[in-house]
């Protein structure tokens, strides 16, 4: 009745401890040990009060969350002990509590040790007392499986009496626990994910960018190994992407995982924002059990036209210089320039006749009152929305970074190397010019205009001033970078290279043609464009050299320099009238090779070759002559008068023949292009 009455108080105690902790999700073990009681003392003269005797403990024991190497227990424990010598023993009941500290040195093994205390009650058949005791100890567990241990331990306990201890001895148990929840250990992995909203232009990216990162922390005793991290949104991807692979992470440990993403094209039909689920993968294992666990997340995904501005080579993806439409506009208007042999490069022509198109076909600067670049550009979160090239030519209109976008667009179309130029507030683009810098101060006026880098120079041109010009857009563009640069605001970013980290999108959807303007309409435009882009530039030397002429000294001379300046930039009816001019009196050879050069650019063969071989007649070894000669058969149709120029040519000028005719003495290449140029005016 004894042992029942004290059990009636100490069981219930330790049986709610543990179910409570437990229904509050703290981890709770259940322990039965058997024991060996070994007494220490007391001792009456010499001789010990206690012979060895048995029991076992029921104990609970618990593992806080935010420190796993920490454990708490609440035990109840029996012991039986013969009094040496005699026939009689004492039972002693005890209950309590004690903390202690786990050390793992392998994931299966754990050293421990404790200490604490509580009430023990000491029966015999004399009568019964009840007073505290204080006890320490020391075990050994080893994990056979997540739910079940077995231990080896040794525990001093000290029972207290008011003159000393009743008891002393050492209990050496060896048992088995039960950890309640087991069955869910090693499945309880935490999982924080902070996803950024996706945007369906960049969807290759996000297979080397990072769309946000996940937090896996292991809150359990037990290291997580060889641990795998993927991530699927089955709706727009093929198969789950591997974001992160570690040996192990630790107790109490968590890692950082990049989330990557390699998403199909099909996330770029959303033309409307909208979520798509998602799951996290997690395999390892826990104490040699492959687990996996699965986490659903959500992702926010943006329209296909959606951008942020935290970094500006993001625009890069909408130049889809490969689209049907870009090529076509662009290639139907370069191919005006190319046959217009005139100014500076075919490069500088191309861009000036792509721009003037752009105003014949009713381009127009429109602000978005929705998503303006002023403001949109000014945090690195506003989402803004961009038109690709397509979509601006069909609706003919855009702001500052869609025309940006279009124009570099249809430059990278046909070959020339087009950047974004950033400033406070703007974007607008710019151009490689094909010179050098040396070459450039031959070709313009005034190097303010020009942006020198390294051994590149581009041209800044202000794209919202499409319905102004070519010249009034670059003028403008000009100021804008020199200001800014005075400033240390303005930026610049090649296409290319933007390129490389953000590839264009292929966008099929839109008109499958376009209504260009008329032919006469955008050759008148481009011819008044680049004249007076031409005559902007020479304007001062043109005077000089008609002072020069009037003065009546070296007029030849002077006449023939007025019409290579002329001929350089184009203007070449100017030229031949200034060529004409310079041998009116006489032979003036320099000239002479000139005019044949206009003639062959006007297609005129046969008179070309009247004026070389006029030259030739005086002078047989002039190389321009030669080369204007065997250059003029080249587009002929008697191909052995063209291979007895081209010999000519070598046995004078081997070098020269090779550099000029590289390819040997082909009529057929020549005669199939459309392209003419004169890279060499006598002087």
């Amino acid at each position: 009745m004894r042992y029942m009455r004290l059990l009636s108080l100490v069981l219930p105690f330790v049986v709610i401890t543990i179910i409570h902790a437990s229904a509050q999700g703290i981890d709770t073990t259940l322990c039965a040990y058997p024991s060996v009681a070994v007494p220490l003392g007391p001792a009456t003269d010499g001789l010990a009060l206690y012979d060895i005797g048995g029991g076992g403990c029921l104990r609970g024991e618990f593992v806080p969350g935010f420190a796993r190497w920490l454990f708490g227990r609440a035990f109840v424990d029996y012991e039986f002990l013969p009094l040496n010598g005699l026939t009689t023993s004492v039972s002693f009941i005890s209950g309590g509590g004690t903390i202690g500290a786990s050390y793992s040195p392998v994931p299966r093994l754990a050293l421990r040790s404790s200490a604490g205390g509580g009430m023990y009650m000491a029966v015999t058949k004399a009568g019964s007392i009840r007073n505290p005791f204080l006890e320490g100890g020391v075990d050994v567990q080893f994990l056979l499986s997540p739910s079940l241990a077995a231990g080896l331990g040794a525990r001093y306990k000290h029972f207290l009496v008011p003159n000393g201890a009743i008891y002393q001895g050492v209990s050496i148990a060896l048992g088995v626990s039960f950890d309640l929840a087991g069955a869910r250990k090693g499945t309880d992995i935490k999982v924080d994910p902070k996803l950024s909203p996706v945007f369906p232009l960049f969807y290759s990216y996000y297979n080397d960018h990072p769309m946000g990162t996940i937090h896996v922390s292991n809150d359990e005793n037990i290291p997580f190994e060889k641990v795998k991290i993927s991530f699927i949104a089955r709706q727009y991807m093929d198969a789950p992407r591997a974001c992160g692979a570690y040996d192990s992470i630790a107790p109490g440990t968590s890692v950082e995982v990049p989330l990557f993403a390699l998403f199909n094209d099909a996330i770029f039909k959303v033309t409307e924002g909208t979520k798509a689920a998602g799951e996290l993968i997690i395999d390892y294992y826990y104490l040699g059990r492959a687990t996996t666990k699965t986490v659903p997340v959500t992702v926010q995904v943006q329209n296909r036209n959606a951008m942020t501005w935290d970094d500006d080579r993001k625009a890069a993806a909408f130049v889809t210089a490969k689209d049907p439409l870009v090529l076509g506009f662009a290639k139907g208007i370069a191919s005006l320039a190319r046959s217009d042999s005139s100014a500076v490069s075919i490069g500088f022509r191309s861009a000036l006749g792509i721009f003037q198109g752009l105003g014949a076909h009713g381009m127009g600067y429109v602000i978005d009152p929705s998503t303006p670049f002023a403001s949109t550009s000014a945090t690195d979160t506003t989402v803004d929305f961009l038109q690709f090239p397509s979509q601006s030519l069909a609706y003919r209109a855009g702001d500052c970074d869609d025309l940006t976008i279009l124009y570099c667009a249809l430059l990278e179309s046909v070959g020339i190397p087009s950047a974004f130029i950033t400033v406070p507030g703007h974007i607008y683009a710019a151009f490689d010019s094909g010179l050098s810098p040396a070459d450039a101060a031959k070709v313009f006026s005034n190097a303010g205009e020009l942006i020198i880098l390294g051994d590149k120079v581009w041209i800044p041109v202000e794209v919202t001033l499409v319905k102004e010009g070519f010249l009034r857009a670059w003028t403008v563009g000009a100021q804008e970078w020199r200001t800014a640069s005075a400033n240390k605001t303005a930026a610049m970013y090649p296409v290319s290279t933007s390129w490389e980290l953000y590839a264009p999108v292929g966008f099929a959807e839109g008109p499958a043609t376009l209504a260009l303007p008329g032919r006469e309409i955008l050759l008148a435009a481009y011819r008044a464009e680049i004249e007076r882009f031409a005559r902007s530039q020479i304007s001062s030397r043109v005077a000089e050299f008609q002072a020069q002429i009037k003065s009546g000294k070296d007029i030849e001379k002077a006449s023939n320099k007025l019409g290579v300046l002329y001929a350089q930039y184009g203007l070449l009816t100017d030229a031949r009238t200034a060529f004409e001019g310079a041998v009116k009196k006489k032979e003036y050879l320099p000239s002479l090779v000139n005019l044949g050069n206009l003639e062959f650019l006007a297609g005129d063969m046969k008179k070309a070759q009247t004026y070389f071989d006029r030259v030739l007649k005086t002078a047989p070894g002039d190389l321009t002559a030669l080369v204007g000669l065997a250059r003029s058969l080249q587009y002929g149709d008697d191909a052995g008068a063209f291979q007895n120029s081209v010999a000519r040519l070598a046995a004078v000028y081997p070098s020269q023949a090779k550099s000029y005719f590289p390819e040997g003495v082909s009529t057929q290449r020549a005669a199939s292009s459309d392209l003419r140029e004169v890279s060499t005016w006598a002087e």
